[in-house]
């Protein structure tokens, strides 16, 4: 998913960046992610632990996460798994 689709960084005006998700096909259970751009730690910070939970794609979509936050990413790009791009709670 591009930074593009993601609201804060449309804020701040800097959309350069990404984050790419991978998942068991069968279960969606999150088995990496990578990220790159503005505060892309934030975003690994909240990945750290639902992979270590052993959170879903659907789990992490399905979670309430705070808008206008770069951490936000996680759960919009967990729901492209499940439909064509999730949109924030609020934009």
């Amino acid at each position: 998913m591009s930074f593009e689709d993601l609201p804060r960084a449309l804020v701040d005006q800097d959309t350069r960046g990404a984050i790419k998700m991978v998942a068991e096909t069968e279960t969606g259970r999150i088995l990496g992610l990578s990220a790159i751009g503005d505060h892309a730690g934030e975003i690994m910070l909240a990945a750290t632990y639902a992979i270590t939970a052993g959170m879903t794609t659907r789990q992490i979509a399905d979670t309430w996460a705070p808008y206008l936050t770069t951490s936000e990413a996680l759960r919009l790009v967990a729901g492209t798994f499940h439909t064509e791009l999730p949109t924030s709670c609020c934009a």
